[in-house]
């Protein structure tokens, strides 16, 4: 990928002392009227009009990349060295600065620029005015901006054409306003403009995602009657529909009909399908239509693996999906990071620690490079096989990019096997790495440490806890092991503690109900321990009437 050297390069060449028309056919540059005289010779020009192109060339390849930075400080360049020869750069150098800056996100950018655009007297094209109702319909969602933009450049000699209305009716859709987009669809037909298929589809996907599947469907069978028939995105987006809602008979027939309807199911279509038999609990339906879309020479995609493996995995074939892995290269499937953390998650759910550390072997022969999700998989693998020590041996020597769940997954294990002491250090490990604990780590760590018996430690780490916000998850694990080890004083320390240092999280009517019905639960209505209860009780009515207080308070305000 270029950098910015490579950048500044393109721009040491000399500028001509004029300005010239853009060779590009389909965009061509429109500028304001310059005098004759002004016009440059035409090896100039020439070397000019090269320059301009070599330089929108790489701001697309930077904005693939996702490197907008670069292509705003590239395009910064090129206009000052064009200010200096006395010329702008042409439309479509600015047009790939507006498409960069509306794919970031960069509303207030992208607005300056296209100004500037303007004020350099360099004129708007169908692309410029495409771009920014982009901006405005997905990004921004300024759906009176984009419609004024479309009258506004009208003074420029550019109409809205299919694709300007294609996009805002996407936007519309998008944002629920279906009816609106319907609008969208009648001022076209007004202004002679006549719809395609991508105008219609983000209607239908409109009506699917609200789940008005037979709106969508009639909506499908009359786009015949407009003259635009559905393609295989549009058929896709209702299958999608279909199999959420468990439909599948529907989209049976409907891949029986599409011969008849003139489109073919693609690879996108098979793995939506076989995903949704998946995750209705139907794998040897979602194995069987492999079978069908590999018939119709469509070539399996990672996501087409992973659903297979996923099929696999789940009807306890294990050893199918590590040979279908293993010859994953030779039937040019493409095995993935994800296809093998498939795998070896099963593999950890079954406790087989070393066909995990066998398979992140074989990724990293071939080249595949582990994620943080891999190893915790291979922590948590070691750990349940009791390799707990070579498991944080792996962490502490750094050998990737451990994760607030890596820690989690470390404590809960050392907090099982009893090694209370190696829990110390992993706590001390993640704040050096600067890895903020989480309420499953508080969790954990309270649990392990009621376990262990040293109440007044747990009581501690869950009142630090609050600093992070309040769990009531945590909380319950808590008076839960409480109660049922007769630790009253350390449950109304947590009730005085919750109100002094909750920041904001007193304990209220539910905290309290859950705490009597666990003292309930373990006997303390019983008469010999009656008093147990009047001391919890009479401790929450005095909180209470304070949370009361302070609830009128703020009423009052």
């Amino acid at each position: 990928m270029a950098s910015s050297a490579s950048a500044a390069a393109l721009l040491v060449l000399p500028f001509p002392s004029s300005s010239s028309s853009s060779e590009d056919s389909d965009e061509a540059r429109l500028l304001l009227p310059v005098p004759e005289a002004a016009s440059p010779p035409p090896q100039q020009q020439r070397r000019w009009q090269g320059l301009e192109r070599d330089c929108n060339v790489l701001m697309k390849a930077l904005t693939r990349a996702g490197d907008v930075d670069q292509v705003v400080d590239l395009f910064a360049e090129l206009r000052h060295s064009a200010s200096r020869a006395g010329v702008v750069p042409n439309v479509l150098c600015y047009n790939t600065l507006l498409n960069a800056l509306a794919e970031a996100g960069r509303e207030g950018e992208a607005r300056k620029a296209f100004d500037e655009m303007l004020a350099a007297g360099v004129l708007p094209n169908a692309s410029s005015l495409n771009i920014l109702v982009k901006l405005y319909a997905w990004w921004a969602v300024e759906f009176d901006t984009a419609y004024e933009l479309i009258f506004r450049l009208r003074g420029f000699g550019v109409e809205a054409d299919v694709g300007t209305y294609s996009t805002l009716i996407t936007g519309l859709c998008r944002a629920g306003r279906l009816d609106e987009a319907w609008g969208v669809i009648d001022l076209m037909l007004e202004e002679g403009c006549l719809p395609l298929v991508h105008t219609y589809t983000p209607i239908v996907q409109g009506y699917c995602r609200e789940g008005r599947i037979e709106e969508a469907k009639k909506l499908i069978a009359g786009m015949e009657c407009f003259g635009c028939p559905p393609n295989v995105v549009t058929y896709n987006v209702l299958i999608r529909a279909l199999c959420d809602d468990a439909r599948f008979d529907e989209v049976r027939e409907i891949l029986a009909e599409s011969t008849t309807k003139g489109w073919k199911p693609s690879t996108v279509t098979y793995n939506t399908y076989m995903n949704g038999l998946f995750k209705k609990g139907m794998a040897k339906e979602a194995l069987q239509q492999l079978d069908v879309m590999l018939g119709e020479e469509l070539d399996p995609t990672a996501f087409t693996l992973s659903i297979i493996l996923n099929c696999l995995c789940h009807n306890s074939m294990v050893s199918e999906a590590i040979s279908l892995l293993e010859r994953s290269t030779a039937l040019n499937w493409c095995a993935g990071v994800v296809a093998y953390n498939t795998v070896m998650s099963r593999l950890c759910d079954m406790g087989r620690w070393l066909g995990v550390l066998k398979l992140v072997t074989d990724m990293i022969k071939k080249g595949i490079i582990p994620n943080t999700r891999t190893f915790n998989i291979l922590i948590h693998s070691l750990c349940i096989g009791g390799k707990s020590s070579i498991a944080k041996s792996l962490v502490c020597n750094q050998g990737f990019a451990a994760n607030v769940v890596t820690y989690n997954t470390l404590i809960h294990w050392f907090y099982y096997w009893g090694k209370h002491s190696e829990v110390k250090h992993l706590i001390a490990d993640m704040d050096a790495a600067k890895i903020t604990p989480d309420d499953v780590t508080f969790t954990i760590s309270v649990d392990g440490l009621c376990r262990e018996g040293n109440f007044d430690k747990a009581t501690r780490c869950f009142l630090t806890s609050l600093g992070n916000g309040f769990s009531r998850d945590l909380l319950t694990v808590l008076i839960n092991r409480l109660v049922h080890s007769d630790r009253i004083g350390e449950i109304l320390r947590i009730f005085r503690g919750m109100k002094e240092k909750g920041k904001g999280f007193p304990p209220d009517y539910s905290i309290f109900d859950y705490t009597i019905r666990s003292c309930c639960r373990v006997g303390f209505c019983h008469y010999r321990t009656n008093f147990k209860l009047d001391i919890i009780l009479n401790t929450m009515l005095g909180l209470g009437e304070e949370v009361n207080s302070a609830h009128k308070g703020q009423g009052n305000r």
